[in-house]
């Protein structure tokens, strides 16, 4: 194990209460990578441990035993949890350089794919009568009913204050699916972005994208591979809501108009919801493609330092920085290449430059380096989502 990596605890579990250990894998792995994003949380885990093959084929399923899938593997620093989530693929590795495990994991966001949810099953709601419903109510009945491996803590479920009464939901899907493709375009009164994702405890978060404060600093030199690429084929300035097969009332940006072409895009939200609800939705999502967008990552391999204080960053006082463990930094912070242009900004704002909310990270724990993927993650769907199908 690297020298860097000896804070680093890797557990395994039977689940996730944690009642027994099955295996103590700290500095016995050589190969070490986890993730998080948004929407999710702690997204994926690549193990790799040499092993004997009495004690890999303890691992794997057969006919007499079960194998080790949906055990509880935890990451951990201390009494903080770095990455959590469960076992899913396992693989018996045998070459001339290795012999032993390469395993797989997902965080309990994998979960949120158990189970299917339908509004008409009994004991669920109808959201399309009575009201008011909120996304945050949706949602905390989707992880009640269908994603029993979630915590039931849903004080982390911050409310929504648009009515998304008339939803029709009556097709059959996973949670996962609901949140991401009908629920989170929503957006709410205020044309904000919301972000779900499951952290530490298996506990279940959804919170507007808040750019308030920059939780993560990092210099130039501290960096690898920095490319600046700023994308405009998803630019749009004309956005125009659909609504089930309805069409709404659609939108121009004048001031993006004003430097680039018209760009249009057709917005499918949910059928049943207000021209209200879907208006917000428009206005979320023109706010957030009027102007090329900040695409490509960057990989750190230097320093990063916080400099406020926060239960996820540590315990420096507000304006002390602070260097920090690089796999502390997750999707939903707030990042800033300190020393590149422009040379000073007063306060924190999303410039698709220097001031980056994080949408992935990925940390290479054998090679001490850290991969951030700011503002909006790339256009493919094993980046976009954790989905397992």
């Amino acid at each position: 194990m690297p020298a860097h990596a000896e804070g680093l605890r890797v557990l395994l579990y039977t689940n996730f209460n944690k009642a027994t250990l099955v295996e103590d894998l700290t500095g016995r792995w050589t190969g070490l990578q986890f993730s998080t994003a948004v929407h999710g949380g702690f997204k994926e885990c690549h193990l790799e441990i040499p092993m004997t093959p009495h004690a890999a084929w303890e691992w794997l399923s057969s006919e007499r035993r079960a194998g080790y899938h949906f055990y509880h593997l935890e990451i951990s620093q201390d009494k903080r949890v770095v990455w959590e989530g469960r076992l899913l693929d396992v693989e018996l590795r045998v070459d001339q350089e290795f012999y032993g495990i390469a395993a797989d994991a997902f965080g309990y966001w994998s979960a949120c794919r158990d189970r299917y949810y339908d509004p008409a099953d009994a004991g669920n709601t109808d959201w399309t009568v009575g009201g008011p419903h909120a996304a945050s109510k949706i949602i905390k009945e989707l992880l009640t009913k269908s994603c029993p491996d979630v915590n039931s803590d849903q004080n982390g479920v911050e409310a929504n204050s648009a009515d998304a009464v008339g939803i029709d939901l009556t097709d059959r899907a996973y949670p996962q699916d609901i949140i991401v493709d009908k629920i989170a375009p929503l957006s709410d009164t205020d044309d904000s972005r919301w972000y779900f994702a499951i952290w530490e405890d298996r506990k279940p978060f959804w919170k507007k994208r808040a750019v308030n404060a920059v939780d993560w600093y990092v210099w130039m030199k501290d960096t690898q591979l920095l490319r600046v690429t700023q994308e405009g084929k998803h630019l749009r300035n004309y956005i125009l809501p659909r609504v089930g097969t309805a069409e709404g009332t659609g939108t121009l940006d004048a001031d993006s108009t004003a430097n680039y072409p018209r760009r249009e895009l057709l917005l499918i939200l949910p059928a049943g919801i207000s021209s209200t609800v879907a208006n917000d939705a428009r206005d979320a999502a023109i706010a957030d493609k009027r102007k090329p967008t900040l695409s490509q990552g960057f990989s750190i391999g230097g320093r990063v330092y916080s400099s406020r204080a926060a239960p996820n960053i540590g315990t420096a006082a507000e304006g002390a920085m602070v260097e920090r463990p690089k796999w502390w930094v997750r999707a939903g912070d707030v990042m800033r290449i300190q020393d590149l242009v422009p040379a000073s900004i007063a306060s924190p704002a999303l410039d698709a430059l220097r001031t980056v909310y994080v949408v992935e990270t990925n940390y290479d724990a054998a090679e001490d380096v850290l991969t951030v993927q700011p503002d909006r993650a790339q256009n493919r769907l094993d980046v976009l989502l954790p989905r397992l199908e």
